[in-house]
């Protein structure tokens, strides 16, 4: 797990061009209030109002597990890198009301039902989409911080032969964030 948020520190950081100071950064798991797995997110202010984020989101068929949401998507597992850019209305960066575009890009292997062996049935695909967010941060005492945002995203997932056509899905987006801002 800490080779993973080292990854995430370290893209956020190559970001930010030499000779200038670093802002402060966020680093924190992002859980969506519907079922979508999870997202390590990274957050580095970059000027005054401005931070860029990068979050790498895994998630799974929860369908398997909860008959709820049995479904809900053909995806057993994606894996996603999710880069974005966070406006601050109002406060500080990483303590404040914000608005933002995020790039969603995705890998995801969906099971067909199509074929007699289990790995016969399994197709990988790329969707790509994105999302218009807006939330709020909040800082308590040294670092912890909690984040939560609400709003609206399209995914466009390509034709998948003797399955589906290509799909554009569109869906709210809402999640909260735990981290520590450094």
């Amino acid at each position: 797990m800490s080779g993973v948020m080292g990854v995430l520190t370290a893209l956020v950081m190559t970001a930010l061009p030499a000779g200038e100071e670093e802002g402060r950064m966020y680093v924190g798991v992002a859980v969506p209030l519907a079922p979508d797995g999870f997202a390590l997110e990274a957050e580095q202010e970059r000027d005054d109002g401005f931070s860029v984020t990068l979050g790498l989101r895994v998630a799974f068929n929860l369908g398997k597990w909860i008959p709820v949401f049995e479904d809900a998507d053909p995806d057993s597992l994606r894996l996603g890198l999710e880069p974005g850019a966070r406006f601050y209305l109002k406060g500080p960066v990483l303590e404040g009301l914000w608005v933002g575009p995020r790039l969603e890009v995705v890998h995801a292997w969906v099971d067909t039902g199509v074929g007699t062996r289990p790995e016969s049935r399994t197709r990988t695909v790329w969707q790509v989409g994105g999302a218009v967010l807006s939330g709020y941060s909040f800082r308590f005492g040294e670092g912890f911080t909690v984040q939560a945002s609400l709003g609206l995203g399209a995914l466009y997932r390509p034709p998948i032969p003797g399955f589906s056509l290509w799909t554009v899905t569109v869906a709210p987006r809402a999640q909260v964030s735990l981290g520590w801002s450094l």
